[in-house]
């Protein structure tokens, strides 16, 4: 793994569904990134980082993907010159047409939209067998170790009619091996050609994702994905690979107060729903599961971000599924125990309450990082360490070279003021909102109007802890998120001796789109309402990324050019 400190650069994250660019089918592509790398070139943005682009389930959450390695088709370029076997007459004029108004994704249209189109493609590829079927099948056979589970699961999936919960499927298929011989004797034909097409749709993007990196490379520009500590319970991997996991459990993340708008979540915590690792029998299996996942990754991304590292020390799990959350929201501790069985959330293998515990859980933590750790060769990692982090998590991350993560607002003196800029270790990613928070604008609109309001004078005294953060006067908070105030906060995150500034889109455009909010019933629909190259031309915008270039530069953080 390299991090080279003698560098100071910045990073621009996005999801890549965000992303718009004319032509698109209503929702950010592959072709987009490659307009985002553009756009990064051009500002001295040195690192793209992109949420994860697995597939994902029912929710659309890239943290809840139905398979640790293949790639998400609705993020799938759907142009002839794309994807072969696809014509341009198999695209109605409409659909482009509708895909550019609102900023909203109507995941349902267009999955069925590109699915359709990916079908059409496929049978006419089939049939035609062109130079590249060779490739095709090459693709087939050299990823066959997960390209086989997961596309026979992909065709199962739609036979039960896109029910992800393989637990309540017959029992001649609830599991991998049954289902392998169950095919054997039934063969059926429909299931057999829709595994094909399945491998097919993951060869079309494997081709694409791996273009993109090239122009990321002749541009100049790495790529960072995104590795999430868990995945969905109801994916190819648990169903493949049923011992590799304990699905008795759900982790999670305790409770929290800073989510005010999600009583569950400030009462019991977030409980993601994803199952536990049994890691006894990854390590019997050389850890081959994850080697397997980091390679792929490694593919397509010149470095990854591990989501909850956390989770690597001590993960905390709930007893009860999420569709059961409502269910225990209004009982008591001793209620939901009983109704759970006699089990309570709580942290496994155990809290960091006493030492000889939290002792066990930062020497499990290091172990499995370092073993992981040993696959990435020269790429980059950095860790989200946020959240209640023991004591000695990011001391064993230093350790391990990884960078973690500062955002002001969490970091604090013991007065509860910011803790300033200069403090912040050169091993470090300083950023003000990843995907779960608000945007800057949102998060100074909030604070204001909570000022103004009758019971105002926590949010007073706030106010004047970010200005005495950004070395204004305390007493004169703007009223309102101007252009300067927005260029003052970059620029103190871009002096910070952070290895890397991480800048959320939407607080490098200075706009409130924001993509996930924790608990909410709706999330990863919000589009950006313009291309990024239209957001260099028009004010105020054009006005704000040009400030931000030249405060990019002064800070010596510019990209160097290739």
């Amino acid at each position: 793994m390299r991090i080279d400190l003698s560098e100071r650069i910045v990073g621009l994250l996005t999801p890549v569904s965000a992303l718009r660019r004319i032509g698109d089918l209503g929702i950010g592509d592959a072709r987009a990134v490659r307009e985002a790398i553009d756009f990064c070139a051009e500002l001295g943005i040195h690192w793209l980082q992109l949420l994860p682009i697995n597939e994902t389930s029912g929710d659309n959450s890239p943290y809840n993907a139905i398979s640790s390695l293949a790639l998400e088709p609705a993020l799938f370029t759907l142009e002839p010159d794309e994807v072969p076997g696809l014509e341009a007459a198999d695209i109605p004029r409409g659909w482009i047409e509708e895909a550019s108004i609102g900023d909203i994704i109507d995941y349902p249209r267009v999955k069925e939209r590109k699915k359709t189109l990916l079908e059409k493609a496929f049978a006419r590829f089939s049939e035609q067998r062109p130079p590249s079927w060779k490739e095709f099948q090459e693709f087939g056979r050299s990823h066959a170790s997960w390209l086989k589970g997961y596309s026979l699961f992909r065709a199962l999936l739609d036979r039960q009619g896109g029910d992800p919960r393989w637990d309540q499927w017959p029992p001649e298929i609830a599991h991998y091996r049954r289902a392998l011989a169950w095919l054997r004797v039934e063969r059926p034909r429909e299931l057999l050609r829709k595994r094909s097409f399945y491998a097919f749709v993951q060869w079309v993007g494997y081709r694409q994702w791996k273009s993109v990196r090239d122009y990321a490379d002749s541009r100049g520009i790495r790529l960072m994905g995104d590795i999430p500590f868990g995945i969905s319970r109801y994916g190819s991997d648990v169903w493949t690979s049923p011992p590799l996991f304990d699905t008795s459990w759900c982790g999670g993340a305790p409770p929290e107060r800073f989510f005010q708008s999600d009583a569950f979540i400030q009462k019991w915590g977030q409980n993601w729903g994803i199952p536990l690792y049994a890691w006894e029998k990854h390590e019997a299996e050389g850890f081959s599961w994850w080697r397997q996942r980091i390679a792929r990754t490694l593919e397509i991304f010149h470095g990854f971000r591990i989501d909850h590292v956390l989770g690597f020390f001590r993960i905390y799990a709930f007893p009860w599924k999420p569709e059961e959350n409502s269910a225990f929201l209004p009982l008591s501790p001793e209620e939901a125990q009983a109704r759970a069985g006699g089990r309570v959330p709580h942290f496994i293998p155990a809290s960091d309450e006493k030492l000889d515990a939290a002792a066990h859980n930062e020497a499990r933590g290091v172990l499995l990082l370092h073993r992981l750790l040993a696959e990435t060769g020269e790429a980059a990692v950095i860790a989200e360490d946020l959240g209640f982090v023991p004591f000695y998590v990011r001391p064993a991350l230093s350790e391990l070279g990884v960078p973690g993560f500062k955002i002001p607002i969490f970091e604090r003196e013991e007065d509860h003021s910011y803790l300033p800029v200069s403090a912040y270790p050169r091993l470090s990613v300083a950023t003000y909102a990843t995907h779960d928070h608000p945007p800057l604008v949102c998060f100074y609109r909030d604070l204001v109007e909570r000022w103004l309001s009758p019971n105002g004078h926590d949010a007073w005294l706030e106010l004047q802890r970010l200005m005495s953060f950004l070395g204004w006067n305390p007493e004169t908070p703007p009223r309102e998120f101007s252009q300067e105030l927005h260029r003052r906060m970059l620029q103190v995150l871009l002096d910070s001796p952070s290895w890397m500034v991480s800048i959320l889109v939407s607080d490098l455009l200075g706009v409130d789109t924001r993509f996930n909010l924790p608990g909410a019933e709706r999330n990863w629909i919000a589009r950006l309402s313009l291309p990024l190259e239209e957001y260099q031309r028009r004010a105020p915008h054009a006005e704000l990324l040009a400030s931000f270039r030249k405060l990019a530069a002064e800070s010596g953080r510019v990209a160097r050019r290739s």
